[in-house]
């Protein structure tokens, strides 16, 4: 009893890590399923992001360009200047001049070039500062002798003279201390980022400088915001992300919305970034991902009632099975010689169900029915069954009640229709000359006749009052013979197979 009770465990915990294992793999396929279409979307927005973005520092780049040009042009002339030791007159003529021409290429984006050169302030706009002006505090001095050898981008600010936003190009000259400079409008540098997000799927394109301030944004109040400076805005979540992300986009969220941001440098210090409004896409996907799960889940659900149901199926079969071995048991106990006989035959009657193709379930009712097949010697007196020697005819009359006697037993079990039919028709022959009712051919029930050839294999290997068991090639020789008359030809010839294929003679000991 402690066995079955093991093997129920055994049983339960292989049914909880099945369910475990099913709903394991479905949460997988849901969580692949959800990584692969997040990142094929994500891949195509970015690709979207990455194509607006690059067009827009691709057009900046060639803006700010003409006014680095220009003023490397300008810096290598005073260079030769100063190395030839022009006059301060002549160095101011060529600003002046270099102003007027300025204005053309640049496309009057600039108002002219001016500097601090050999420890005088010269302006070729003819802008004269006022009494507390220092060129060399200022941002455009500052910047150039820290960019030695490069043209400097000085930080955007309010122009003085044209109190518009502005640039500053800078550059230090030959002589270490001098700088030319040039001012440079970003009134188009703004139409650009705003011409880019109308004609890119973008939702927003904004140009940063390297202190997170906004240098141009499609949408105009926001620039000259400071990002780094603010908390809570989408400015200062957009800087946040900007400044741990080690690629040139990522994903944010911000106000309940979900954006995609490709980032590209620009002039050295400066970013331009195209900002995709990804609130609609992966909200359908993530109603795609509840769908999914919720189906699965039902899935899962299914599954697992089917699981439950057939868990109690088979604990019900087990403890049934239990019941019919101990009153199998008790009824072979009346035949001292026949003790074990009907736990072999079940044994027998489900190989050769096995054998002959029946699923699992039913080789388990056939096992059911071989256990119960003799149910009805409970009904015929001990004298009889053990009798010694052979019985008289009155005997073997009372010997021949137990199919009935069973069969109206099992008739009353619910749950095992087909007990009754074996119990009542196994010693049926196929040639219609058994008992009780000389049914024949397929008019006696299959599995009546599947228990007959197997109930006549272990009767006849079976020692008995009056004779020893049989051996076993004259065991297959009876049942070669009885094949069509006794037998069914098609379950005699699997009992043969069967005692083919116990070389050993070790089917009945098992």
């Amino acid at each position: 009893m402690m066995g079955k009770k093991a093997e129920n465990r055994a049983a339960s915990v292989k049914n909880v890590v099945i369910s475990a294992l099913v709903i394991l793999f479905f949460l997988a396929v849901i969580f692949a399923y959800y990584v692969m279409l997040y990142t094929a979307t994500r891949e195509k927005i970015t690709g979207s992001c990455e194509l607006s973005s690059v067009s827009s520092a691709d057009k900046i780049d060639k803006y700010l360009s003409k006014g680095i040009d220009t003023l490397k042009l300008v810096s290598y002339t005073l260079d030769n200047m100063i190395r030839s030791d022009k006059s301060q007159k002549e160095i101011y003529d060529f600003l002046v001049a270099q102003s007027a021409a300025v204005g053309n290429i640049t496309s009057a984006n600039s108002t002219g070039v001016y500097g601090y050169i050999r420890d005088e302030y010269l302006d070729g706009t003819d802008w004269v500062p006022g009494g507390d002006y220092v060129p060399t505090e200022r941002p455009w001095y500052i910047g150039a002798r820290a960019s030695v050898g490069r043209v400097a981008v000085v930080d955007p600010y309010v122009d003085a003279q044209t109190h518009t936003v502005t640039i500053t190009f800078s550059k230090t000259l030959c002589d270490g201390k001098s700088v030319v400079a040039m001012d440079f409008s970003l009134e188009q540098l703004q139409e650009i980022t705003e011409d880019a997000a109308s004609q890119s799927e973008s939702e927003v394109e904004i140009v940063l400088d390297r202190k997170y301030q906004v240098i141009a944004h499609s949408i105009p109040p926001e620039v000259g915001k400071n990002y780094m400076e603010e908390t809570g805005t989408f400015g200062g979540a957009l800087v946040e992300k900007l400044r741990v992300s080690d690629q040139g986009f990522f994903s944010m969220s911000h106000d309940g919305k979900d954006y995609v941001v490709y980032s590209v440098p620009v002039a050295d210090d400066w970013l331009c970034l195209s900002v995709f409004d990804a609130t609609s896409v992966f909200g359908q996907l993530r109603l795609t991902l509840i769908f999914t799960g919720v189906a699965s889940l039902l899935v899962v659900l299914v599954l697992l009632l089917i699981l439950v149901r057939s868990n109690r199926k088979q604990e019900r079969y087990n403890r049934m099975s239990h019941v019919v071995e101990a009153l199998a048991a008790a009824i072979d106990a009346k035949d001292a010689y026949t003790n074990g006989h009907s736990g072999r035959v079940a044994d027998y009657a489900r190989e050769i169900s096995r054998r002959h193709g029946y699923s699992e379930r039913k080789q388990n009712e056939i096992h059911m029915m071989g256990l119960l097949h003799d149910v009805g010697k409970i009904g015929v007196p001990d004298a009889v069954i053990n009798k010694p020697g052979r019985l008289t005819e009155e005997e073997y009359e009372t010997i021949k009640t137990h199919s009935a006697i069973g069969a109206d037993i099992l008739s009353k079990a619910t749950g095992m229709p087909g007990a009754a039919v074996v119990a009542h028709w196994h010693h049926e022959r196929f040639d219609g000359t058994g008992y009780p009712d000389k049914l024949a051919g397929k008019k006696i029930p299959e599995e009546a006749r599947i228990v007959a050839v197997a109930d006549a294999y272990d009767a006849m290997t079976s020692r008995r009052s009056y004779r020893d068991a049989l051996p076993q090639y004259l065991v297959r020789s009876e049942i070669e013979r009885g094949k069509g008359k006794q037998f069914d030809p098609v379950f005699a010839d699997i009992m043969l197979q069967m005692i083919d294929d116990d070389k050993d003679f070790v089917m009945h000991g098992q």
